[in-house]
């Protein structure tokens, strides 16, 4: 048996809290379980792939992250994105379960794992895969301890387990407070926030090394309650106007936290990273934009001129304005063709021409 490594994402919990959770869901939970709450508090593991068998021999994916008491509870109180809240009742019937009691302890690479409080069923675990899989499908355990001593490597990496591992660097893409899904409760916002205030006193370096991709207050930048909560903890609002692309925000972050939008970050300015589409769908919302911060008076600087993602010179802003502009009268020729092309000319919404724009650019309407 490998000697399973966990790395811990949150601070321990306690039987109290532990008490509480079995109270919020009306069930207790397995011992077993409660044993490795105690001790890790959910977390990351090495090796992370079940190599326990499933019903029909559905495949099982690796574990991404067990959640924490903090998980388990919110995901109660709150029908969060990861959960079953969404999934037909056919699916649940077919394997006489009852949602109500289904605790998603996991995340998998394509799915989630289940445990089933109900007492007619009580511990067995299951895998929901709606990615391409089998649905609902039965681990052939009802054993915690028994499912997570049965993590190994994936068969099909090359990758050897190494019994030296050590899960401690924090990668953009796993590091936990970065997964704004855990924190998404529209219904109920404080729920969320406090989950992610939770989470960042064990994981939030205060303004970690970008490395290309956004740090925490760049990431939030679009939730005002996260984003002021990052700010009053010290963190800098050095880039967050490059990564906002919703008017609103952008207005904020100028009048009341006195950022510049024609100040220059790391060689490219905010209103060059607005006039760029990297992908057709951009256009429209590029253009938009542009149109809502002419409309709002934001004071933009259109001879500047920055550099491109390679280091190139890039054009003056006014001339990408340009730019966008006539992508973005293209973009609508192709819309309504490929309307008409697919016999359904009724569904090509007309795009909306900005006078704002067309003004900032010189252009007079013929009509």
């Amino acid at each position: 048996m490998k000697n399973i490594k966990i790395f811990k994402e949150e601070f321990d919990t306690n039987l109290k809290e532990i008490e509480r959770a079995e109270e919020v869901w009306k069930a207790q939970f397995p011992s077993d379980y409660k044993v490795f709450l105690l001790q890790y508090n959910g977390g990351v593991p090495y090796p992370n792939c079940p190599t326990i068998s499933s019903e029909n021999n559905s495949e099982l994916w690796p574990v991404n992250r067990f959640f924490s008491i903090g998980d388990v509870i919110i995901q109660k109180e709150h029908p969060m994105t990861y959960t079953l809240h969404d999934i037909d009742k056919e699916d649940f019937e077919r394997l006489n379960l009852n949602n109500e009691y289904l605790l998603v302890f996991a995340l998998g690479e394509r799915g989630v794992y289940i445990m089933n409080l109900n007492s007619e069923d009580f511990g067995q675990i299951y895998f929901a895969n709606y990615s391409g899989g089998d649905g609902i499908i039965k681990v052939n355990t009802n054993s915690f301890s028994e499912f997570i001593n049965s993590l190994d490597m994936p068969k099909w990496t090359e990758e050897e387990y190494d019994p030296d591992f050590q899960l401690t660097k924090h990668y953009y893409s796993s590091n936990k407070i970065f997964q704004d899904y855990l924190y998404h409760t529209p219904n109920n916002p404080s729920l969320g926030f406090n989950r992610f205030k939770e989470v960042f006193a064990v994981l939030g370096d205060i303004q970690p090394p970008e490395d290309g991709y956004p740090n925490i207050p760049q990431k939030y930048v679009h939730d005002k309650l996260k984003l002021e909560y990052l700010l009053e903890q010290g963190c800098k609002t050095d880039g967050l106007l490059r990564y906002a692309n919703n008017a609103g925000i952008i207005k904020y972050l100028i009048v009341e936290k006195g950022l510049d939008i024609n100040e220059i970050y790391k060689g490219r300015y905010p209103l060059q990273s607005y006039l760029t589409s990297t992908a057709k769908y951009e256009i429209k919302k590029k253009y938009e934009l542009i149109h809502d911060l002419l409309e709002l008076g934001i004071e933009m600087d259109w001879s500047i001129k920055g550099i491109k993602v390679d280091g190139s010179p890039d054009l003056p802003m006014i001339e990408k304005l340009k730019v966008l502009h006539d992508e973005y009268l293209q973009y609508e020729i192709d819309d309504k063709n490929w309307w008409i092309k697919n016999g359904k000319p009724s569904g090509h919404v007309p795009f909306k021409r900005s006078a704002l724009i067309e003004q900032k650019l010189g252009i007079v309407d013929d009509k």
